[in-house]
């Protein structure tokens, strides 16, 4: 099997949708000899800030000399971004390689029996199964999982973790987690493992969600706003320097490749997960917080990809997420600003050019790269009722165009909607 092929495989199983259960993903690991046991693991959950909070902690646990896995998704160019280890993506060879044997082993797990049709694995299940068994066959250590969609029927919760992470809740999938913040949290509660620390960030009312969940489950809580306190002291062109005080230790200096006040949220969290996991016995020298902080990258967060005009690009989709970015940019830039958005129809949209719109002079609706896109023809009504000027380019890469044709030195661009769209754009300015 080649790459292509691999690729061909795993992309044609997205037909099968999202079939939320832990049943076909523990299946397909009994098959290929439960992989996931074979390294200890960090479990990160949460409607925002999962995979910057995940690459941050896997840095730190890097910089301490660790072998360590990543799993994120999605990618923003390619597959091979999904699984990594100390940073470096799995190579094509390897996707290949996995996949046939994966698939082989979902052929053999799955096929019909009288009596017992059990449903194929689907996109995710399989990627998680062959994330594993990578990490397994790497002599990863310790690896840390980000969870896709959710938390207690996702396939990542097959997981028997060390310390879960949830950063936060906020409204998200309505049509699979509930439709209150409560029902979302549960949901999310779910990777909460009996006697497992939980760090978490969130607010009320998920705060209380969680502090019941881990009352039953005898896990300890602990709530990183009210032990730990941070500030920022300066601000970087690409990132940001900040103080934390908490848990008997004060640290000043710390620096991180991550633009916002919202990432020193994740940073404090990825040191609060860090501590725990130092009082559960692993060595973690401080200088591995330092290093880790200072030495992860995590794209389209706020990523500077051009000056004069500056461009940033930001997989932002959903309300929460806009709050943060609008409020950076109205605290960061100057000059004109200029919108490039593209978002999926099943997410809010609406909400979220009500929130970024009035802090723009233009804005330039396109297409992310989706059969999921929301056509943005739908996007102008609520597009012209926050914004002077309004155009529709469909085509990410002919948008970004368009905006840096009516842009100055001195104004800023901003890529955001959907992680597909900042994908494209990230691929356009590649090229």
């Amino acid at each position: 099997m080649t790459y292509p092929d691999a690729l061909q495989y795993l992309y044609g199983l997205q037909r099968l949708g999202i079939k939320l259960g832990l049943e076909n993903t523990r299946r397909l690991l009994r098959t290929l000899g439960n992989p996931e046991r074979a390294f200890r693991a960090v479990h990160v959950g949460g409607t925002n800030g999962k995979g910057s909070t995940a690459a941050l902690l896997g840095a730190i646990l890097q910089a301490a000399g660790l072998r360590v896995g990543l799993y994120t998704s999605p990618h923003l160019l390619d597959f091979t971004e999904r699984i990594r280890v100390n940073g470096e993506p799995i190579g094509p060879d390897a996707v290949a390689d996995l996949t046939a044997e994966v698939r082989a082993a979902v052929e053999a797990a799955f096929a019909p029996v009288p009596d017992e049709l059990p449903a194929h694995p689907t996109f995710f299940e399989v990627t998680t199964a062959l994330a594993f068994l990578y990490f397994a066959r790497a002599g990863v250590e310790w690896a840390v999982v980000e969870v896709g969609l959710g938390g207690r029927y996702d396939a990542t919760n097959v997981l028997a973790p060390n310390l879960t992470v949830i950063t936060n809740v906020a409204v998200e999938h309505q049509d699979l987690l509930g439709d209150s913040l409560e029902a979302i949290a549960a949901e999310k509660a779910g990777i909460v493992k009996p006697g497992v620390p939980l760090v978490t960030v969130a607010a009320e009312p998920g705060l209380g969600v969680f502090r019941r969940a881990c009352a039953e489950r005898g896990a300890p809580l602990l709530h990183v706003p009210t032990t730990y306190a941070w500030r920022r002291e300066a601000p970087l062109p690409d990132g940001q320097v900040f103080s934390l005080q908490g848990a008997g230790s004060e640290r000043r200096n710390l620096r991180i490749g991550l633009l916002g006040r919202h990432q020193l949220v994740n940073a404090a969290t990825a040191v609060a997960a860090a501590e725990r996991l130092r009082e559960g016995g692993l060595a973690l020298p401080e200088s591995a917080v330092r290093e880790g902080l200072a030495a992860a990258r995590w794209p389209a967060r706020l990523q500077v990809v051009g000056e004069r005009p500056r461009i940033l690009v930001d997989g932002a989709h959903n309300p929460a997420a806009c709050r943060a970015v609008r409020d950076f940019l109205e605290e960061e830039t100057f000059g004109r600003r200029l919108l490039v958005f593209g978002a999926l129809k099943d997410k809010d949209w609406g909400q979220m050019l009500e929130i970024l719109l009035p802090a723009f002079s233009a804005a330039i609706l396109c297409r992310p790269p989706s059969d999921r896109a929301a056509e943005p023809v739908m996007l102008l009504g609520t597009a012209w009722g926050h914004c002077g000027h309004v155009e529709v380019v469909p085509d990410v890469a002919d948008a970004l165009t368009a905006a840096r044709a009516l842009a100055r030195p001195e104004d800023t661009i901003l890529v955001a909607g959907s992680l597909f769209t900042a994908g494209a754009a990230l691929a356009a300015l590649r090229a």
